[in-house]
């Protein structure tokens, strides 16, 4: 099944979209003298069985400056927050570094003969938005005396990505920063315009991978559940090739519904006309009319408010009308 746990697995198991988070979403200066062609997905998951159905991770190696720097990417699925998030992290890095410890073949040691740095990145796509320490000692209570010395420290880096304003992405040109175009975008001709941005830029025969895994997330899983008003059909999923017939695809189904908006809204002025009508017949044969008669009226179909009409002049009551 290709959910959005899969899909965020795989978006960020290309060395593009991760160059691209650490390029514009980093804010350090060392991220500049990280070497990107060194790039170098570690195999393997250090999520425990207990917190896998609510997050999914990928670990990468890059060469910063002479020593080696891990990237763990933490991608949380959850739609609450989890106050323990920082624990989760310190576990999560400590497994990663005992895991590197087993292997002889690797050069643990950096030259000053201490373990390689990790940045532990979580990022969150879930609806409140991020309010949990980002610091372990945070969750532990200090004590008196010199007991909050032995807490120990660790911090992750949050990208909360419900928390990125249009202003905030302005100009940048990112995979990252689709990604999150297309997460928070409030109807369809919106993701359209990013969906033709991602083909331009992605053109190039050597981002087919990117390409082909965004289409899948696209149209597998963002568009079925952000814009259902799109009505995509299952059966055309394997139709779709790539991001131009993503973006053909939406160009047709836009037209229909919106084809089908205007003849809903002339419906809509049709029945309005005739419950008006209705109305100055009943107010006419039976005076003032209760809340109920008006709240009838405006959610009635044409048809009601015909069948309503035909019993005006015979009915002893309003009741009597609305009884049919």
């Amino acid at each position: 099944m290709f959910d959005h746990d899969a899909a965020y697995k795989s978006m960020f198991s290309i060395p593009r979209a991760v160059e691209d988070l650490l390029r514009e979403f980093i804010d350090e200066e060392w991220v500049e003298k990280l070497d990107f062609s060194t790039l170098e997905q570690i195999n393997g998951s250090f999520v425990t069985d207990r917190w896998r159905r609510k997050m999914t991770d990928t670990v990468w190696k890059v060469r910063l400056a002479d020593q080696e720097l891990y990237i763990c990417l933490l991608v949380e699925f959850q739609s609450t927050i989890d106050s323990t998030m920082a624990l989760r992290v310190a576990s999560y890095v400590t497994q990663l570094y005992l895991d590197l410890c087993k292997d002889p073949k690797r050069q643990l040691l950096t030259e000053s003969g201490k373990l390689p740095p990790v940045l532990p990145i979580v990022l969150y796509n879930g609806a409140p938005r991020w309010s949990a320490p980002l610091e372990l000692d945070e969750l532990i209570e200090a004590g008196p005396g010199k007991l909050p010395d032995f807490r120990p420290h660790m911090r992750y880096m949050l990208l909360d990505q419900g928390a990125f304003q249009e202003q905030d992405l302005h100009g940048l040109e990112n995979v990252v920063a689709d990604i999150f175009r297309l997460e928070n975008a409030d109807n369809p001709e919106a993701g359209r315009r990013v969906i033709r941005g991602l083909k331009r830029y992605l053109a190039a025969p050597e981002h087919e991978g990117l390409r082909q895994v965004l289409k899948d997330w696209i149209t597998r899983v963002l568009i079925p559940s952000k814009f259902p008003q799109l009505d995509w059909p299952a059966a055309q999923l394997d139709e779709i090739s790539d991001l131009q017939g993503v973006e053909a695809m939406m160009t047709n189904k836009m037209d229909l519904w919106a084809e089908e908006f205007v003849k809903k809204g002339e419906a809509r002025g049709e029945a309005r006309g005739e419950a008006k009508m209705l109305r100055s017949l009943l107010q006419h044969r039976y005076g003032q009319l209760p809340d109920w008669v008006e709240n009838r009226l405006a959610c009635a179909t044409s048809e009601q408010l015909d069948g309503w009409a035909k019993q005006v002049f015979s009915a002893s009551s309003v009741e009597e009308v609305f009884s049919h």
